[in-house]
């Protein structure tokens, strides 16, 4: 899958998430809470003073969505991250008040969050410029 070049591609991303946690579906929305407790990476948007968490393995490739996400079995963050930060143009960061926000927002969608990511490794964020 070709990574996003644009921002609006990015944000098409964070609309899919979005959509899958508001769907009657349980698979959309087990689906979306799946990505949220197992990344690593998110793009963080504040939204009507709530942060929401958008895992950078899922945002990363253009016009994603479940079917196209489960198919693709060379997703890596190692490709998406820098995708990412070249549109930000930054990377991403690890910041202890993001930790607790984001802990928060997976307590909201009913899960508890990881420690950290796969093999200890420690999240990190981008934040979306409004």
């Amino acid at each position: 899958m070709r990574t996003v070049q644009s921002l609006d591609e990015i944000k098409n991303n964070i609309n899919v998430i979005d959509d899958y946690l508001k769907s009657i579906d349980n698979d959309k929305i087990s689906f979306a809470k799946r990505l949220i407790k197992r990344g690593i990476c998110f793009i963080v948007v504040e939204y009507k003073n709530e942060y929401r968490f958008y895992p950078s393995r899922f945002i990363g490739y253009a016009n994603n969505n479940m079917d196209n996400h489960e198919k693709n079995d060379e997703k890596d963050g190692k490709e998406t991250n820098p995708a990412i930060s070249k549109i930000l143009n930054c990377n991403p960061i690890y910041d202890d008040k993001m930790e607790e926000i984001y802990k928060d927002y997976c307590e909201i969608l009913g899960f508890k969050a990881n420690k950290s990511g796969a093999f200890g490794v420690q999240k990190k964020y981008w934040v979306l410029p409004e």
